[in-house]
């Protein structure tokens, strides 16, 4: 698909924001990786044939689900052209603006990011395989309760909202003819406390007590899940109450936190999940080197 505009104000604003994401990256090859994203050849074929045609949709003007695809269109296509993770990508394009000024939701980052994991490193394969979402017929567990299948040897491996190495019998695991719908594990998404820190920011950090965020006067930072955040003055935690800290008040706290601090967009941690489901001996911190060497290589 082609992208048509009124004028070069939009696709030159979103590469200028997208070279400063990765600033390694000359702004010429940001530039052509836009245009190629926009369904052209080049940045000089798109300067001299941006407007040949009436303008495109804007996204807020779009359905939900042909907002998603094209927001997932464009996250692998200049992840790839890049050769960046798509998921630093999809982070970037509220902000780019490349194809409107819709607000994302949450929601439209968790759809976005799993579909984007379905189209890469977790292809959807239908039956009893790591990567697929399935539930556990045994008590003590939720029968709407979604897992991801991790790969594993005698029983089946899993990760899910509270765990990142639960384990079930076999026998245990279902996976319904309809198919159950992709998640994003909250064990990698939603904080479980924060810290102050000396040089007066906050981080936000994970029940695997990895960064997420950092706000600094109001300014939100996403933050490599190795980086190193032992400069604190205290460290707090959302208060669980009597339930797991993923559910009830804990749960309700964070997502308060998050709002409060206007982030929508999906931390880099969530991006060890594929990891996770490929390989049955390594945990989130050990997934999270895994992914920060990954970055280096890109």
């Amino acid at each position: 698909m082609r992208f048509f505009y009124p004028n070069l104000t939009r696709p030159k604003k979103a590469a200028k924001h997208l070279s400063a994401v990765f600033p390694d990256i000359l702004l010429s090859s940001v530039q052509r990786a836009v245009a190629v994203a926009c369904g052209y050849r080049d940045w000089h074929e798109l300067e001299i044939s941006h407007a040949a045609a009436e303008p495109s949709i804007l996204d807020e003007h779009l359905p939900e689900a042909a907002f998603r695809e094209r927001a997932i269109a464009l996250s692998r296509s200049l992840a790839a052209a890049l050769n960046v993770q798509d998921g630093d990508v999809q982070a970037a394009l509220p902000d780019m603006r490349l194809t409107g000024n819709r607000v994302f939701t949450r929601d439209d980052h968790e759809a976005i990011r799993t579909a984007c994991w379905r189209a890469g490193p977790i292809p959807w394969q239908g039956g009893r395989h790591p990567g697929v979402i399935f539930r556990i017929k045994s008590k003590g567990f939720s029968k709407t309760e979604p897992h991801w299948w991790r790969k594993s040897r005698g029983g089946v491996g899993f990760i899910d909202h509270s765990t990142s190495n639960g384990a079930c019998a076999t026998f245990e695991a279902v996976v319904p003819r309809t198919r159950m719908a992709d998640f994003v594990p909250r064990r990698l998404w939603l904080p479980y406390g924060w810290m102050d820190m000396k040089d007066g920011s906050r981080v936000l950090f994970s029940r695997d007590y990895l960064p997420l965020w950092r706000i600094t006067d109001g300014k939100v930072e996403r933050l490599k899940p190795t980086a190193n955040m032992s400069a604190f003055r205290e460290r707090q935690w959302f208060r669980e109450g009597d339930g797991p800290w993923s559910y009830g008040p804990a749960r309700e706290a964070a997502e308060r936190m998050l709002v409060d601090y206007g982030v929508t967009a999906l931390p880099q941690l969530v991006d060890v999940l594929p990891i996770l489901i490929h390989d049955e001996h390594i945990d989130v911190k050990g997934a999270a080197k895994v992914l920060d060497g990954m970055r280096e290589l890109t």
